[in-house]
This record gives structure tokens, sequence and C-alpha cells, in this order.
């Protein structure tokens, strides 16, 4: 997907002004942008329409990041909550724009928007969607609304779940993940099997579903369709979360027609959408129940799950973009970034290695671009690189900090030793060897990281 923009501070406040109403074009230099003069060019292009300057208060020095002193970054770790999730193209940023132009009853505008999604992702017969706050809000209205239905004395009573008929909810064991928090905070009782034998034997009159969790198939036992098989044949839902889980864009048909009462995309992620936006795709009934179990409406479980009007159109923007795209095109796009990259650095005896890419990965699918140091010339190890990109100034370039998994709280019997939750850039084990995603840039920043590379390369001790 070409992002038609440049990545900068002005083009971090003109996509967020046509969020808020607000937009000052600032002079960025391009020997400002790491901490001494540099021959890093910038791109002058910018995101989404301007509609008013900032003239007083935040945002009018035309530099939003360092007015609240933090670091703003180019995005080399990938499709990550922690940092952003993804970036929005113009056309999403415009929609949002026109999607603050009127009121609407949200969920007048959830159900149209339901029938547009199912329309466009080929849904069958008797299914719709409806855009949530992530995919980890469908997993809360998805799994509340197979517990309480429609009924009112439920969907105001629960996670407390004392007097519902059936409340467990079968999933394997080598598919708990740390998004099953999202079912069990329903009140939902997980119950763990590892055979179709085990999940057979565990269905029982308190049992409301089976859980599948997409990108961990190839660790279990049971398959989606035979998982699917085993529902029907109990009178039992299933919910495929499949949050990571597209390109290739097959699978956002391909999952319900497999049979999946419930299937959860994220619409901050590959496709593009806003970072808090979800599709929940599945039967016309649950997803109804769905929207009785969350904002707009109020005592639900899921009005902390809130989707505003202009979340709903740039989504649905953004998923249409998505689907139509030339994914081949896509790839071509992604090649000719790492090549900028690859050219820039080859003359310090630092080569790119082939390629790696599987279309069919279960999940975070994107070609893999790493290259090679030569020890014989340079001293200097991946680790370094990756650390001097991520310590550039004003913007910095990835992060080490990032860890998937986000904050974690204090643990008294944990050992003293802390757990290592970052993003890593080198899965070879070849300290010489680096690599990052390339998915996430914007138009010019494969050249900005090329770049600060040369700059970097040149200051290495050479061997």
């Amino acid at each position: 997907m070409n992002l038609k923009s440049g990545w900068n501070r002005r083009s971090f406040l003109s996509a967020l002004g046509a969020v808020s109403g607000s937009l000052f074009t600032p002079r960025l230099h391009a020997e400002g942008l790491f901490a001494k003069k540099s021959k890093v060019s910038m791109p002058a292009s910018i995101d989404g329409n301007p509609i008013v300057p900032i003239t007083s208060g935040l945002g009018s020095t035309g530099d939003i990041y360092a007015e609240l002193g933090v670091t703003p970054l180019v995005n080399i770790n990938g499709t990550i909550t922690v940092m952003g999730g993804s970036v929005m193209k113009p056309e999403v940023m415009e929609l949002i724009r026109m999607g603050n132009q009127h009121f609407v009853m949200i969920d007048e505008l959830e159900i149209a928007a339901g029938k547009f999604i199912a329309k466009l992702c080929k849904s069958p017969a008797g299914y719709t969607g409806l855009v949530t706050g992530g995919a980890a809000a469908a997993l809360v209205v998805g799994y509340s609304a197979m517990m309480t239905e429609d009924l009112e004395p439920r969907l105001r009573a629960i996670p407390d779940i004392t007097d519902f008929p059936r409340y467990e909810v079968i999933i394997q064991k080598s598919h708990r993940y740390a998004f099953d928090h999202q079912i069990r905070q329903t009140g939902a009782k997980l119950i763990e099997v590892e055979t179709r034998e085990e999940m057979i034997a565990a269905i029982n009159p308190k049992t409301v579903a089976i859980h599948f969790t997409n990108i961990l198939s190839d660790k279990g036992k049971v398959s989606g369709p035979e998982t699917v098989e085993i529902a029907k044949a109990h009178n039992l839902y299933t919910f495929n979360d499949a949050s990571a889980d597209v390109p290739p864009v097959e699978r956002l048909w391909k999952y319900p027609e497999i049979g999946f009462d419930l299937v959860t995309f994220s619409g901050g992620k590959d496709i593009c959408g806003p970072q808090a936006s979800g599709i929940l795709i599945g039967k016309e009934e649950l997803i109804r129940w769905s929207l009785l179990n969350m904002s707009p409406q109020e005592d639900r479980i899921g009005r902390c799950c809130k989707v505003g009007k202009e979340t709903i159109f740039g989504l649905l923007k953004a998923l249409e973009i998505f689907v139509n795209q030339d994914y081949d095109a896509t790839i071509r796009m992604y090649d000719e970034r790492a090549l900028v990259i690859t050219k820039a650095v080859e003359k310090f005896g630092v080569s790119a290695r082939p390629r790696e890419f599987n279309p069919q990965a279960l999940g975070n699918v994107t070609p893999n671009y790493s290259w090679q140091i030569d020890s014989s010339k340079l001293q200097i190890t991946a680790e370094e690189v990756i650390q001097k990109l991520a310590d550039t100034r004003p913007i910095g370039i990835g992060s080490t900090g990032a860890g998937v998994g986000g904050m974690r709280g204090r643990d008294p019997n944990a050992p003293a030793a802390a757990s290592n939750n970052h993003t890593h850039h080198n899965h070879s084990g070849d300290p010489y060897r680096f690599g990052f995603a390339v998915w996430q840039l914007k138009d010019g920043e494969d050249k900005m990281i090329a770049d600060r590379l040369v700059e970097i390369f040149s200051e290495a001790k050479k061997a």
C-alpha cells in the first residue's frame, strides 16, 4: 500500500490536524533531523488537509511532540499497539474529517456500516459486520453477546454470570494467549483441552462456545473446520480471533465461510485504519446482541468499548482500500524501499540478505528484510546499529524498548532478572545481521533510514 506522504513533524501534525480540526505548518530543516548536522533529506509532502492554523497553545509551534516532550518515531518495528499500530492514508484521514461534519445516531450508523462491511468482505448470507474499539473489544462484546443474548437483566448483570445458564468456553491449551483475558473479563470460564476427544468430552450444559486463536492454529491438534464441526453438532457458538491475520485479503471471507459464528480482525494493523478500531463479522443475531452489549448503550460491559462516528467512517475507508489494493504492487513497493537502503550501505561492505516472505503465514504477513555486516571491514554489531537508529533525534528510527506486551506491573515473586519483552530485530543469532520491517514506512522514510545508516557506518571503526 503506497502511503502518499512523507514522515516528518509536519506530517505528524497535519495528520492529527485532520482529526482535531487544526493544522500549522512548521519549518523543519533537514540538518535538524539528527543531534548534529546531517545530510538526511526530508520529503515536503504532508498528510490530510489543512483546516485551520493553530496560533496559540498546544500545536502553535508546529511541533506537538516536542511541546509534550515525547519522541516521535519512524516505525520499523511493525504494527504493534504500543507504537501506535499502523499509519492511516490521506483518504482515511479525509473520511475521519467528513465524519465530524454532522451528528448521527450511532446505532443506525453501526448497522449501516455492518452491511457495508458484509458486502465488501463477501460475507455469507445471514452475516453482517460491526465496527468495534479494536479486536480486543470485539472479544468482549462478542462473548458477552453469546451469554446475554438480548435479555436486559443479563445485559445489566454481566460480568456477574451467577444466574446465566451457559458460561463455559472451551479453548485448546495451545491457544491460550494474552487476549483470552478479554474473554475472562466477561465472566466466562475457560476450559482447556488438547485433543478432539477432550474437546467433545468437555462439552456440557454450561458450555456456550469454543474459542479458536487463528495465529496459533498450527500449535493445536484441532483445526478450525473441525472446531466448527464439533460446535455445530452440539449447538455451540464459535469465535475465531484473526486480529493480525490479514493479508492475505481472502481471509476476510474465508473464515466466515468456514462457519465460525464470529470472526474479528484488527482495523489498526495492516488494514491501516484508526488504531482503536476493529471489525467483527458474524451471524446477524450475534452481531445485534454484540451491539446491545457496547456503547452507545449505557449500563453495559462494553460501554468502555466506545466507537465514535469518525472512527467508523475511517475504518470503512481503510477496509475498502485494503480489499481493493493490488497486493503484488504493494510487495514491489516494499522491495523498492529495501533497495534504497541496500544501495546506500553496500559501499561499506553491508550486503542485503535474500528476502524472506511467506504469503500464507498465519499472521503479520509481510516480507522480512535483513542486511549482513562484514565484520572483516567494520567493527560494529547489529545490536549496536539498531540501538543507534533508535537513538536518532529528534525523530527516532524504531525503538528497542517497544515491548509488544506493553508495560508490566510489579511482581514480588518474580526472579531478579527482568524478562525481555522487547521487539527483536535479529532472529538469526548472527551478531552481524540486522533487519527490520518496512511495511509501515511512509514515503521518504526509506531514504531517511538509508542516510542515517550511512552516518552510522561512516562513524564505525574499520576492522
